[in-house]
């Protein structure tokens, strides 16, 4: 019968389905159904009753589960192997799979405008091509058509897709009687004996799969023949439980030969022709074929065959003894390499599945890409795996990585402290040992002092200036994410103060790293200018796992807000929503405490509370208090004195070293005041205002003193506000100083052009305060502090 059973029947559903993948509302549409319903067919036949007006190309991403534990392996898979970028290659096996995954996000990145993607199975797909196609949607390049299992864990970037609104669901049904006469019309290219169709679709419940396998089976045992021109039982078909039971009678009555090329297609999937060949006969690869139980088509990488569905390749995993099973994958690691046909990442996890030594520069790929897309288990299974293949420094630093950002601190630090023990290169590799358990003790233990300890012992005792450099930079990033960033700044000239420059080539410090923390350093010394321009100057650089630092956007965001530069922290925003490829940033928590801080500035308590109120996609601990303390003081402005102390307590979390401990501080304050201890809340701000002054972070100094003015004592904060007011960037921290001279002489007048002053440049928080404070002094009452509605 063939390797496909010709589409029919189904008119209505289609036609319901065109309109669901048409909605110019949503971005396309999510088939669910279970194993053998017939989704695939359904899918293929969309793409083909789309209008030409919608179509710019229809790429295929096929997913598998041979390929479910490869980062990027759906990817690299389905699309052609070289996708034309100009980019030269990174030297390197280290390299291989990211650039090969990189190059195909980028190919489809550029080719997918106003096109329609389909993936079948998408609840297969490896977490970094799931994360792909979710961010061609989010951004609005493609159009999406997918199919997954209604059975699987409703989870993953393609389903969240569907949760968020961008993609329609259309739930696939068992086909109706009527649709059950047409398919086998079709199939058995005649017509079926009413009776016969009754009784097919009764015992098949509908499922596509599941009909085509009883009708197979049937016509071999004779039991559905032709008689008169019309097929008709003669007998009673075969009886199962469902499609998987008789498709694993059919896999484990198959001849062996036969057999041995579906495993190879189960194992391999996708495995090239030319490695089919070489490994099993001609008329095997032609009986699989032409029994349906494997498909042969061209795609990306050449012509490849796949199992026929799912379930056969299951089928044939399940059935395989773990002896011949490694010698499956022994067999085909040879054969593809031999033919030059294979992705590096994807014959690494064939190596890794066999028990097969594998090289560690693929690993170490599939591991950054796996962290990267925060798929923890399999960031932590292939960093081990690149350690036992012999990977040394590299491989300890990238699985402490992925140790960390899952959550696993002390494990990560087990893991350096062994490569240390084995330490036997050079000082480079000794220096990128020290950043990466300095890094781990700093975000993820919480001891900055020990990890700046650490950092200046390892340069006295390293002699090549390069790597000296890479430690001092290394010292100047924490001590910029610390806000400390006199300190900060000094380290940087040092590291910066030669012709040579940093080396980012050994993986321990980035330029780009440098150039961010010299931005988030100039901005929290109240050089937002500077700051700002740094920001535009820097190199561009992905975060990684491990490395939870501040973005360049977030930099600029905060300089704006800093500064009262609301468009600059608007433009900022703007940026972290860029796709991928156009220096956008991803860090949707970052994303949204700019959002808030904005519309908190802007007087807009309500938006602030509904940004802050919701967790961002894989909110880290840090990023949870970040949020929770940005929450706080939106919940204490709007006079929620218990909600704020809630967030408070929630916003204790890892990194207290960080500027977020300034954050925490100010919500304290306002907390305090919205619980009715305004003279507290004032000895809480001048106590910041004085610790920031010892410190460094000129801008949180100049906001704690001005909390205290808006909270009704100018006195005290009025000398120090007046002379950060003459050296620190932009108009806010100089209406600051205006706001305290003004409330401290009772002119209510000048608070009223100070309020004008404010709404100029948006501040509108900050208005409202300083006109409700005139209002007082005109009205004979002290000027204090009263909750904003939201």
């Amino acid at each position: 019968m063939g390797t496909t059973w010709p589409f029919a029947g189904r008119g209505e559903e289609l036609g319901h389905l065109l309109r669901l993948a048409c909605d110019p509302t949503a971005q396309g549409v999510l088939l669910a159904g279970p194993p053998g319903a017939g989704k695939t067919a359904l899918a293929t036949h969309l793409t083909e009753q789309l209008p030409a007006g919608l179509l710019g190309g229809v790429r295929t991403i096929r997913a598998a589960t041979a390929l479910r534990d490869v980062p990027g392996g759906a990817l690299t898979t389905s699309l052609p192997p070289d996708p034309g970028t100009a980019r030269t290659p990174a030297p390197g096996p280290a390299c291989a799979a990211a650039e090969t995954v990189q190059r195909c996000g980028e190919w489809l990145l550029r080719n997918a405008g106003a096109a329609v993607v389909t993936v079948d199975d998408a609840h297969l797909l490896d977490r970094h091509s799931a994360e792909v196609v979710a961010t061609l949607v989010r951004t609005g390049r493609i159009r999406l058509i997918a199919t997954v299992c209604s059975g699987e864990p409703p989870d993953g970037p393609v389903v969240e897709l569907w949760r968020d609104g961008r993609l329609r669901r259309f739930e696939v049904e068992p086909l109706r009687e009527g649709d059950v006469a047409a398919v086998l019309a079709a199939a058995l290219d005649g017509p079926v004996d009413e009776t016969a169709v009754a009784r097919l679709a009764e015992l098949t419940g509908g499922n596509a799969l599941w009909l085509r396998e009883t009708v197979e089976l049937a016509r071999a045992a004779g039991a559905l023949q032709r008689t008169g021109g019309v097929w008709r039982l003669t007998g009673e078909p075969p009886e199962a439980r469902g499609p998987e039971e008789l498709v694993g009678r059919r896999v484990g009555a198959l001849p062996s030969e036969v057999g041995e090329v579906l495993e190879y297609a189960a194992f391999g999937e996708p495995v090239g022709m030319p490695a089919l060949a070489a490994l099993c006969s001609g008329t095997a690869v032609r009986e699989a074929a032409e029994g349906g139980l494997i498909t042969v088509a061209a795609e990306g990488r050449g012509e490849v065959a796949r199992p026929a569905h799912p379930l056969y390749g299951s089928a044939a995993r399940e059935r395989c003894p773990r002896e011949r099973r490694d010698d499956r994958y022994a067999r085909l690691v040879a054969a593809v390499e031999a033919d030059g046909s294979g992705d590096p990442a994807v014959l690494a996890g064939w190596r890794l599945a066999g028990g097969l030594e594998a090289h560690p520069g693929p690993l170490l790929g599939a591991c950054r890409l796996a962290g990267g897309v925060h798929d923890h288990p399999a960031a932590i299974r292939l960093g081990r795996a690149a350690v036992r293949a012999g990977g040394g420094t590299g491989a300890a630093v990238e699985l402490a990585a992925a140790l960390e950002d899952a959550g696993q601190p002390h494990q990560a630090q087990a893991v350096l402290l062994r490569a240390e023990e084995r330490w036997s290169g050079d000082d480079r590799d000794r220096v990128r040992l020290a950043v990466a358990r300095a890094e781990n003790l700093a975000w993820g233990l919480n001891r900055l002092g020990d990890a700046l300890d650490l950092l200046a012992t390892t340069r006295k005792e390293v002699p090549d200036p390069g790597p000296r450099r890479e430690a001092d930079a290394a010292r100047a990033v924490l001590l910029a994410e610390a806000a400390r960033a006199d300190e900060a700044l000094r380290l940087i000239g040092r590291a910066r103060g030669t012709d040579r420059g940093l080396s980012a080539g050994s993986g321990a410090v980035t330029d780009a790293e440098v150039a961010g923390a010299r931005a988030l350093a100039l901005c929290h010394a109240g050089r937002t200018g500077e700051a700002a321009g740094a920001v535009e100057d820097a190199p561009r650089a992905e975060e990684g796992p491990g490395r939870p630092y501040t973005s360049p956007y977030a930099t600029s965001a905060m300089c704006g807000c800093f500064s009262g530069d609301l468009d600059l922290t608007a433009r900022a925003i703007a940026a972290m929503r860029r796709p991928p490829g156009e220096h956008g940033w991803p860090g949707r928590n970052e994303q949204a405490l700019a959002q808030a801080r904005l519309a908190m500035l802007r007087g807009e308590l309500g938006a602030a509370l509904l940004i802050l109120r919701t967790p961002a996609r894989r909110e880290t601990p840090q990023d949870t208090a970040e949020r929770m303390a940005a929450y706080a003081t939106a919940q204490a402005l709007h006079g929620d004195a218990a909600g704020a102390r809630t967030s408070l307590e929630a916003a204790r979390g890892r990194a207290t070293w960080t500027a977020l401990r300034h954050w925490r501080a100010l919500a304290e304050v306002w907390a305090e005041a919205a619980s009715g201890g305004p003279s507290r809340a004032v000895e809480l701000a001048l106590a910041h205002a004085e610790e920031c002054r010892e410190g460094g972070p000129a801008f949180f100094e100049a906001i704690a003193l001005h909390d205290a003015v808006r909270l009704g004592a100018p006195i005290s904060a009025l000398p120090r506000l007046s002379e950060l007011a003459a050296v620190l960037d932009g108009p806010r921290v100089r209406l600051a100083a205006r706001h305290a001279r003004a409330l401290a002489e009772g002119d209510a007048a000048a608070l009223a052009e100070v309020a004008a002053g404010f709404d100029a440049t948006g501040l509108r928080l900050f208005a409202t305060e300083a006109r409700a404070q005139a209002k007082a002094l005109r009205d004979g009452a002290r000027p204090g502090w009263r909750p904003h509605p939201a």
